[in-house]
């Protein structure tokens, strides 16, 4: 009878001892490591908003509209450099792109204190956006290279809920800055938040240095023996396309999965404006709630986010399906708008309301899998559908919330409510036309992998010598 430390890795890893001992490996590093630099990018930015409210405005002369383009800059460059940055992994080694980014956004982060002009800290927040554009996309693009459908919705979901708690805490740390460091060595609270930021960033960077894998293929990863090294390449197997080559924007402009999948994705961003625009404060403001309430009670939002990204991923997981948990997530968008479009009799029913749209979260992990199963068959569409998915929400919901939620119809956007309704209500036949397609192109063996391929790989210190033939597919190839 196995003993208990053995039942619970099986429960943990698989019933499957090669898989069991690979994904452990896995999930003590590459997972972690993703997971806290996502954490941080939430706190980083929320940085930004507490040094302007304690006194990096004055400081610094900003004015009018300033705040604003500061954001603007950041997120315009973000989304830009989105899909390079996903390109980029397929062509470079992983732990180089990232630890490089880190690095500087670390010190993009840093120098900001050394400011003395508002369009200074504008410009760097613009350069920052490029560099930290690669955190959520790339790391979604790698976990896909490692965990296998049946893995990989769990590990992102794991991925987005730290970025989640990175939102939570990032006002509650920066609150704590502010108290304790207010003065020290004769600066101000505000410069001191942008030097502890960057110095929290650091020790991660390192630990992505030492530990990320870079691609299966690569067989890079010191911690990991030959065998599973071998092991993490054959169990997921090979892709049919792979080469950056003159067929790669057709490829790409003429699948289903270059335009469905972002668009089913913006449909999302935008149902859940709700949550993400301070609707929940202004109604509670509306109705007499204290401001400490108003603070506190928002945050079940992020709470509610965390069940149902995690419980969605599972089931999805298990059920190897994403249609079916993703017709749930629709359905919760429909009737979650539909009561705040009803305008309840009683605040129990808005706190419903928002609290249950907070399980719509799930998408950021449910659908970025089930982009990465549908894709696997085809490297550079998989690598460049995951930045242009970002990139396309982008462009949509940095203008959305001033036609549909602006602060001058608090407390009752009505129509901003309508619009998530309708935008949630047309995930739902979405979601049924990429679960045919799926279907249709599983059946005719189009899409996903397949076993056999020669598993030769190259080393991380044997590519790119002189007279070496050009590499193909294992060093350069993903797979889900």
């Amino acid at each position: 009878m196995p003993s208990t430390r053995t039942r619970l890795a099986i429960g943990l890893w698989g019933p499957d001892p090669p898989d069991r001992a690979l994904l452990a490996k896995l999930d003590c590093t590459l997972l972690p490591y993703f997971s806290l630099i996502w954490f941080l990018f939430g706190v980083t930015r929320a940085s930004y908003s507490s040094a302007y409210i304690s006194g990096m405005k004055e400081a610094l002369g900003f004015e009018g509209k300033d705040y604003n383009y500061m954001n603007t800059a950041y997120l315009v460059v973000y989304a830009v450099c989105q899909m390079p940055g996903t390109s980029l992994l397929t062509v470079a080694r992983p732990k180089y792109v990232f630890v490089a980014a880190n690095v500087t956004w670390s010190v993009l982060t840093l120098i900001t204190y050394r400011m003395s002009h508002a369009w200074q800290v504008i410009l760097l927040n613009a350069l920052e956006g490029g560099f930290s554009a690669i955190a959520y996309v790339g790391a979604q693009f790698i976990l896909g290279s490692w965990y296998k459908k049946s893995e990989l919705g769990m590990r992102a979901a794991v991925f987005c809920v730290f970025g989640q708690l990175g939102t939570m805490a990032g006002s509650w740390i920066q609150a704590g800055l502010l108290a304790t460091l207010a003065g020290k060595g004769g600066m101000p609270a505000w410069k001191w938040i942008f030097i502890i930021v960057s110095v929290m960033t650091v020790p991660v960077a390192l630990f992505g240095w030492v530990f990320i894998p870079d691609l299966p293929a690569h067989r890079a990863a010191w911690y990991l023996t030959d065998e599973q090294k071998d092991h993490a390449i054959a169990r997921l197997g090979a892709v049919r396309k792979q080469a950056w080559d003159r067929t790669v924007f057709r490829r790409v402009l003429l699948s289903w999965q270059f335009w469905l999948l972002p668009f089913i994705f913006m449909l999302y961003s935008l149902s859940i404006q709700m949550l993400q625009n301070n609707v929940m404060a202004y109604w509670m403001a509306s109705r007499g709630y204290t401001t400490i309430q108003q603070n506190n009670y928002p945050t079940g939002i992020y709470a509610t986010a965390i069940v149902g990204t995690i419980g969605y991923a599972i089931i999805s997981d298990r059920r190897q399906s994403r249609w079916e948990v993703s017709v749930a997530i629709g359905l919760t968008f429909v009737v979650g708008s539909a009561i705040l479009v009803s305008s309840p009799a009683t605040d129990a029913g808005y706190f419903v309301a928002f609290y249950l749209l907070g399980t719509t979260f799930a998408p950021q992990a449910v659908w970025y899998s089930w982009m990465a199963d549908v894709t696997s068959h085809d490297f550079q569409l998989r690598a460049i559908t995951t930045g242009f998915m970002n990139s396309f929400d982008f462009a949509f919901v940095t203008w959305w919330p001033l036609i549909f939620y602006p602060a001058t119809d608090a407390p009752h956007f009505r129509k901003g409510y309508i619009a998530s309704l309708v935008t949630g209500a047309l995930t739902l036949p979405l979601v049924g036309v990429i679960a045919y397609l799926e279907k249709r192109d599983t059946a005719r063996g189009i899409i996903g992998r397949f076993p056999g391929e020669d598993q030769q790989g190259l080393r991380g210190d044997e590519q790119g010598k002189p007279g070496e033939d050009p590499v193909n597919v294992r060093a350069t190839e993903v797979d889900v």
